[in-house]
């Protein structure tokens, strides 16, 4: 779907396509979701209607551990929390051979999101006769432990806390669910971070399940694993680009619009302009005022490229935006409705190398030098009286409302200098050191994240640059001669306590930039001694420069959806689902099937594990 044809159109598509045709080629040969057929992008979505959903669950309780590995630790009255499950037998057939245990491993946010959204479990549970089984994350929704009187409190939100509760679930629902003393194979289903869990589950735990289906799951976004720092800008790019089913006008009027909006915003003059052409909300005084709307205008894409679904969906806006409220179906193709044409703006010069003229009108040229624009005096004039300028300001505003608008009331747009200086001020709290015993409960949405990021040293660097030469962004956010070891060493070593309030215990003192330990823990990149996982990333989403893209052996493959967002395959199929999507679920199931196979014939030829009591486990 590389629309090779346009790449001579711009300097942009240059850069960008000659990187993504490179990186197609490499994954041809091996990866047949690459399509070799024309079709056809449809914008209206076909959500089904009477899916399954929450009101499908019995909702069940699990005495779960606080702490697998030292629970003597655990003051005697605390040692386990309730971990919520929902359960699902009306598929679960034994008389089918393909009988098993689809087990959702539940992520960042309360597991009801993930059972709404994650069709795929739902259609292979009926036709394999499956029970399915979503299990919340430890630290979410109703599955916290009570802090108040615990020791260290935040220290058991880890993701080897989190597997292992996985692990001791799956053996109470295999000692449960037998047949003729036979215990059912379980397939590990996630997305994003729930994938990384998945993967990780048969890595460390292969005799727990059977296989992995591991969606959208970053695990070589690692430092260690030494991923493209801006490659998820890279992949939002490719989404605004004829690659993802916009045009190549499109990204390169993006980073353009963001030039001006620094060089027009030199000006009193330039500064109303932009000011009605962005319907600000607060008044543009100084180019710093300026510089604050462009951020906020940049902060979006990333947001809607992983929610760039062929159907309108609540999936992304609930996790990090508003809340219920849609995107529409292909949301970058919409964003750039008002920006996929030709505003007689081109380049002269080294756009790879941030270094370059943008010329506007045909004569009005501004000189772009890596994070620095300049111009004349009499060219900041003609650009504040533009037409061509004021357009490209109005389709930047109008594609950057697809998510500040989502909701369908605002009036105006864009943040301010004073909201960004509230948002730098840090709350003091007490001084950690040691240990303590907690005050206070925490929850929130997502409550678990900032916990396992900050136990675990999970560190995303795929997502570290922006603008340095291979996107749609401007300015870089890094300076000119910057390094991956400066970029990972600038994290620093300090301490993230200060990010939560006062009586809560138990973050660890200081932090490793590199993450080593979990680089270790997990393997990292060698991942050849691991089996039975099914690595997919859409090229859409900014996730999947983190991803395992590339064979690791003849068991752990990627699957790779050219025109796939955030897990896309995950969810229920549509009418307009591009064709990857259909085929990568195709694979999926093969090998989900291939996996139930080899562990039902492996279990004939062993006898049964004794049956243990949860006291014994």
């Amino acid at each position: 779907k590389m629309a090779a044809q346009h790449i001579i159109l711009f300097v942009f598509s240059v850069v960008f396509t000659a990187e993504a045709l490179r990186f197609q080629d490499r994954l041809q040969a091996s990866n047949p979701l690459l399509p070799k057929r024309k079709w056809k992008m449809r914008i209206q979505a076909g959500a089904g209607e009477n899916r399954p959903s929450i009101v499908n669950c019995t909702w069940l309780y699990y005495d779960q551990r606080l702490d697998h590995f030292t629970p003597g630790n655990v003051q005697d009255n605390m040692t386990t929390f309730k971990q919520r499950y929902c359960l699902y037998d009306k598929y679960l057939d034994y008389e089918k051979n393909t009988s098993s245990i689809l087990f959702y491993t539940g992520n960042e946010s309360p597991v009801e999101e993930y059972i709404n959204n994650t069709g795929l479990m739902w259609n292979l549970a009926e036709k394999l006769g499956s029970l399915i089984v979503f299990a919340e994350h430890r630290y979410e929704g109703e599955s916290f432990p009570d802090m108040v009187g615990l020791i260290d409190c935040l220290s058991y939100c880890t993701t080897t806390q989190a597997v292992a509760d996985f692990v001791t679930l799956i053996r109470s629902l295999q000692n449960n669910y037998t047949h003729n003393g036979m215990t059912l194979p379980v397939i590990a289903f996630g997305g994003s971070y729930g994938g990384m869990l998945s993967s990780w589950l048969r890595i460390k735990y292969p005799n727990s399940i059977a296989g992995a289906i591991a969606a959208s799951a970053p695990i070589w976004g690692l430092p260690l694993t030494y991923p493209e720092a801006d490659g998820a800008m890279v992949a939002i790019s490719r989404a605004a680009s004829s690659a993802g089913g916009a045009t190549d006008m499109c990204a390169f009027n993006i980073r353009s619009a963001y030039v001006l909006l620094t060089e027009v915003g030199k000006t009193a003059k330039g500064r109303a302009m932009i000011q009605k052409a962005f319907m600000s909300c607060h008044n543009l005084t100084t180019p710093t005022d300026v510089d604050y709307l462009r951020d906020w205008a940049t902060q979006c894409w990333f947001e809607m490229a992983e929610g760039d679904y062929p159907f309108p969906s609540t999936y992304i806006t609930y996790s990090v935006g508003p809340g219920e409220f849609p995107l529409p179906a292909w949301p970058i193709i919409k964003a750039c409705k008002g920006l996929d044409k030709n505003f007689t703006i081109h380049t002269e010069g080294n756009v790879s190398n941030v270094d370059y003229n943008l010329i506007v009108d045909k004569n009005l040229v501004i000189k772009v030098d890596w994070d620095t624009s300049s111009s004349s005096p009499e060219t900041q004039q003609a650009l504040a009286e533009s037409a061509t300028v004021e357009q490209i300001f109005v389709g930047l505003r109008e594609a950057v409302a697809v998510w500040y608008n989502v909701t369908h009331d605002k009036t105006c747009f864009g943040g301010d200098a004073d909201e960004k200086e509230e948002e730098k001020k840090v709350v003091p709290t007490e001084n950690f050191a040691g240990h303590g015993t907690c005050t206070t409960n925490f929850s929130g949405l997502t409550a678990s994240w900032g916990l396992v990021c900050c136990n675990d040293n999970i560190r995303m660097v795929n997502c570290q640059a922006r603008g340095v030469g291979r996107d749609m962004f401007w300015p870089p956010t890094l300076p000119r001669n910057w390094s991956y070891d400066w970029l990972v060493n600038r994290a620093g070593t300090g301490s993230c306590r200060s990010q939560y309030g006062n009586g809560l215990y138990g973050l660890p003192a200081s932090s490793d930039p590199w993450a080593t330990w979990l680089d270790e823990y997990y393997g990292g990149t060698q991942l050849q001694a691991a089996s039975n996982i099914v690595f997919s990333n859409g090229l859409l989403d900014p996730w999947s420069s983190g991803g395992v893209l590339e064979n690791v052996s003849s068991s752990v493959v990627p699957v790779v959806l050219d025109l796939g967002a955030h897990h896309l395959d995950l969810f229920f199929e549509t009418p307009d689902d591009p064709p990857c999507a259909k085929e990568a679920r195709e694979i999926e199931e093969a090998n989900i099937r291939k996996w139930i196979k080899e562990y039902k014939e492996n279990q004939k030829q062993s006898p049964r594990p004794p049956k243990y009591s949860r006291a014994e486990l």
